[in-house]
């Protein structure tokens, strides 16, 4: 499987679909739980919209790396 290259200043568009080891996806989700917790409780209201705003971002890069629908 080849590598997609992460370099957030350019769009690379290739037939190859995305990508990411199982160890890497499982961290990513568990840090993304993490962060809501926080996020569901934090007093601060501006706070709490910038963590919003952090777990969104990182929602979006999460659901780019779920199995098509349908897959085994």
């Amino acid at each position: 499987m080849p590598v997609i290259p992460f370099d957030p200043t350019r769009h690379i568009i290739r037939n190859v679909p995305a990508h990411i080891d199982i160890d890497s996806r499982w961290l990513l989700l568990a840090l993304l739980s993490d962060l809501v917790a926080i996020r569901d409780s934090e007093p601060d209201p501006q706070r709490a919209e910038q963590l919003r705003t952090i777990t969104c971002a990182l929602g979006a890069v999460l659901a780019r790396f779920e199995p098509p629908k349908g897959a085994a």
